[in-house]
């Protein structure tokens, strides 16, 4: 377990001209959030940190390319994803009937041998099972799964949450309203929404870090701007890395026609690409498209998923007219 209390750090090797912000994101990635004070003395940088309150567990950093979702910090302790040094990522538990939906659904696509559920471990992260990690004052559980970026050198990944509707049918009317107002720009029209992208953009050479709040100021037709900044076609369409998006969503789209298993709201589909194999024009792009976020999935009773499908439908329209 990492456990601190206010220490002052002193980085002597680092130049007067490295700014806070580089330092912020270097300490971030070792799960250092919480800076109290940032000094420029004789040359070198000193950091007084308050963290007595912030715990990992052992072996673990702050996932560096999570998009969406809730994180580690502000307070916000145990919220976070998390990377394991072995590879995998892990996933907090919510300690609720939504944590446990989750994990009830990955234990039976993992462990099902129906022919259509199964289908299912081909598009969804994989599954390792639950890490549990004592703290001061609770037991926190975590989901362990497949790191859907590993590999990647420049990953491009962006957050696309699929379905017009993202409340479940237990939702509360206030609920309901609070959902209905948020990404209404896209959500409305298209039945999906674009809650965070992080994108290594080869035309400037930079990356971009979109979040909620872009995702939120987007309508019917800026959305595909959006999505050629995603693909990095801005400038040149690139026809290879679209082609293989759109058979792997295809491939979604053929198991939601077949199955009448779930049903899926507030659940995103995670793209994943490398640029740098693109820049490089590798034949192969290391594209990875998977279903993520299952704790609102309920039975479907014999019923098609007709929320999920039209969402998806109409993304798989908008790339295809991309091309």
């Amino acid at each position: 377990m990492k456990t601190t209390d206010n220490y002052i750090y002193t980085f002597s090797h680092l130049h007067t001209h490295t700014n806070g912000f580089f330092i912020k994101e270097f300490l971030k990635k070792l799960g250092i959030i919480i800076l109290t004070s940032l000094v420029l003395a004789n040359n070198r940088f000193h950091f007084i940190m308050s963290m007595s309150s912030f715990e990992l567990p052992d072996q673990t950093v702050v996932l560096e390319h999570q998009i969406a979702g809730h994180r580690h910090e502000h307070g916000k302790l145990y919220t976070g994803m998390l990377k394991h040094i072995d590879g995998y990522v892990m996933k907090p538990v919510q300690n609720n009937e939504r944590g446990k939906t989750e994990i009830e659904f990955y234990e039976q696509i993992f462990q099902s041998s129906h022919p259509v559920i199964s289908k299912l471990k081909q598009i969804v992260p994989h599954f390792f099972g639950l890490h549990q990690f004592v703290s001061d004052t609770a037991i926190h559980y975590f989901i362990k799964m497949e790191d859907v970026a590993a590999g990647m050198a420049k990953p491009c990944i962006a957050d696309i949450k699929i379905g017009r509707q993202t409340w479940d049918p237990y939702s509360s009317p206030e609920k309901q309203f609070a959902e209905n107002m948020k990404y209404r720009g896209t959500k409305e029209p298209l039945g999906f929404c674009i809650p965070g992208m992080c994108i290594f953009d080869l035309a400037t050479d930079k990356v971009l870090k979109l979040d909620k709040h872009y995702g939120r100021s987007l309508n019917s037709d800026s959305v595909r701007d959006a999505l050629l900044l995603y693909f990095n076609s801005t400038q040149v369409i690139e026809n290879r890395l679209l082609s293989e998006v759109l058979s792997q969503l295809n491939a979604v789209r053929l198991w939601f026609e077949e199955q009448r298993h779930f049903l899926f709201y507030a659940t995103s589909l995670l793209f994943v690409y490398d640029a740098d194999l693109l820049k490089k024009g590798c034949n192969i792009l290391n594209v990875r498209i998977r279903m993520i976020d299952f704790a609102h999935v309920f039975p479907a009773h014999d019923s098609r998923d007709s929320n999920y499908l039209e969402g998806l439908c109409k993304l798989i329209q908008i790339i295809s007219s991309i091309q």
